[in-house]
């Protein structure tokens, strides 16, 4: 299936690499216009220019910190400013606390909560407002298998992650009637830097090393390896079609068979 979103602008947070860059690429390959947003403003730099030329839409990079609440309606006027509408929304943007419950600090599970829970409901509110008013639009929150079976020592993410599910089905069910889709993708262990960053810190509190660590993680999945961020990026795109519409409230797993329901 050729999906085309001429016309239609994206944003995808967390966009500057990993899940975030593949699904910024690949909706501008279905021709979106893609609003870029990270807390890096060199790395949005790199994926805009991997971008130009790949499709006809525009490009627009906003370097922020979600966690500022005041970012949130900057960032939609910003996007509303150059491109005149907003149709989907990628909350993807997230970050993690490996702890031993016992050792676990408050305020790092604070920290996690702001990005990855309470900077999805602001932004979620304030694109919604402009979907209802198009009567059209899609969210998609990129949670984590981990928020449905947990994960030892990540309580705070996988909590974190389990809220997503909860927000995201709320929002499926007051805008179902209103031309707007909301669902979850759950991803199980991604290659990426961030997830290769997470399994180092890992393996030390198991007294592995990163390989071993790395290789108990890919022998435990049924398709014996990671997945790769296109994966997600692709169903990401597939939601965002005309042919999705009635998706919506789902948590849709790319796991390799990790949970299988």
């Amino acid at each position: 299936m050729n999906i085309d979103l001429d016309g239609k602008t994206v944003i995808v947070t967390g966009a500057g690499r990993g899940i975030g860059r593949e699904i910024a690429v690949m909706a501008a390959e279905a021709n979106a216009n893609v609003v870029l947003c990270a807390r890096s403003r060199g790395q949005l730099e790199e994926v805009a220019a991997a971008i130009a030329g790949k499709g006809k839409g525009g490009v627009l990079s906003y370097p922020a910190d979600l966690t500022e609440t005041a970012v949130t309606d900057e960032l939609v006027k910003a996007t509303l400013a150059k491109f005149g509408g907003i149709y989907a929304l990628v909350n993807n943007a997230g970050t993690n606390s490996i702890a031993n419950l016992m050792l676990a600090k408050e305020d790092d599970f604070r920290a996690v909560y702001e990005l990855n829970v309470f900077a999805v409901f602001r932004l979620t509110k304030a694109v919604v407002r402009q979907m209802i008013r198009q009567k059209s639009g899609r969210v998609i929150n990129i949670s984590s298998v981990a928020a449905k079976f947990g994960s030892a020592y990540n309580s705070a993410y996988s909590s974190s992650k389990a809220a997503v599910l909860g927000f995201t089905r709320s929002v499926a069910r007051e805008t179902a009637q209103l031309g707007i889709t909301a669902n979850s993708i759950c991803p199980w262990h991604v290659d990426t830097e961030l997830v290769r960053e997470s399994m180092t810190r890992r393996a030390k509190m198991f007294g592995k090393s990163a390989d071993e660590y790395l290789q108990a993680i890919i022998d435990e999945s049924p398709q014996k390896r990671l997945i790769e961020a296109r994966e997600v990026a692709a169903l990401s795109v597939f939601l965002m079609s005309p042919e999705a519409r009635g998706i919506t409230g789902q948590s849709l797993n790319v796991c390799g068979g990790m949970m299988m329901e």
